[in-house]
This record gives C-alpha cells, structure tokens and sequence, in this order.
C-alpha cells in the first residue's frame, strides 16, 4: 500500500506540474483616417480684365495637406489649354499658373500652350511623404497671361488642382 501511495502521489506530481495556464493574447489595433486635400480653392471666378495686355492675379490662402507616408502628386489641369475664346472657339491664349507650396516644397508651373485645340493639357509635380505636408502647408497660385489678343469677346478657362495620395 505504502508503494500504491507513493506511485499516486508521484503521479499527481508528474500531471500536477504540467498543468499550467495556457498563454492568451489581445490583438492591438489603431487608425489615422488618410487626407489629402488642397483648401481655399472653391469655384470661383478669377477675371484678368483685358486681356490686350499682359496680365496676372495671385491666388493665396490655399492649403495642401496630405498624411500619406509616401507622399502625394499635385496636378494641374487646364481644360481648355489656355483662355479661349468665346468667338473663336478651340482658339486660346497662353498663360502660366504656378503652383507654389510653402515650407521648402518646389513650386511648378503649368504652361498652357494656347493656340487651337488644346483640351486637357496637365502637369504634375510629386511631393514626398513629410510631417509638414501631413499636418498642412499653406499654398498660392499665380496666373500671368502670356501673350495678348486684339480680338473682342470673352476668354475664359478651367484650372483644376488635384492632389492624389502616392
């Protein structure tokens, strides 16, 4: 009996020790809603006057912001390909409009070609991922025509400015 006891007591020992809590885990987990945006810029209405001379208008107040680690690509698009001509239509006047970020980004420049039809004409410049562009950097826009008509009647263009993440 003296042996049975010490067998049993052994026993309970041997499973005893291998009975152990089993390890649990929890899954962590967080979010950061993306943005990228530019602000300041709603449609509105940008008039050079007289455009039988050279002319040129500043957009400020603008703020481009995007929270992609690998950055994001402003793109600027003029419809028209330059100020076209409401008489003469697919016939446009040429300008500039340059794009101009604050906090060392490089600003760029869309040449729109102006002649006969130009539609869609684009360019785009790509900005790597930072905290400053993250957070918001303040941004302007500065429009020169850069040839003049001496025909009567209206001229007019869409510039879009679009940011994508990278």
């Amino acid at each position: 009996m003296k042996k049975l006891t010490l067998s049993a007591a052994a026993v309970a020992a041997i499973f005893g020790a291998q009975v152990q809590a089993a390890p649990g885990d929890v899954q962590l987990v967080g979010f950061v809603s993306p943005i990228c945006e530019v602000t300041g810029l709603s449609t509105q209405l940008v008039d050079f006057g007289n455009v039988s001379q050279i002319q040129n208008v500043s957009l400020s107040g603008l703020n481009m912001r995007c929270n992609d680690a690998d950055g994001a690509t402003v793109t600027l698009t003029s419809s028209e390909g330059g100020l076209e001509s409401d008489d003469n239509e697919d016939f446009a006047l040429k300008y500039d409009a340059t794009f101009t970020p604050s906090g060392g980004l490089p600003s760029f420049t869309l040449n729109a070609p102006g002649g006969p039809g130009q539609n869609d004409v684009s360019v785009a410049q790509p900005y790597g991922g930072s905290s400053a562009l993250a957070s918001g950097v303040g941004a302007s826009i500065n429009i020169a025509t850069t040839e003049t008509s001496p025909w009567a009647g209206g001229y007019s263009d869409t510039l879009t400015v679009n940011i994508t993440s990278n």
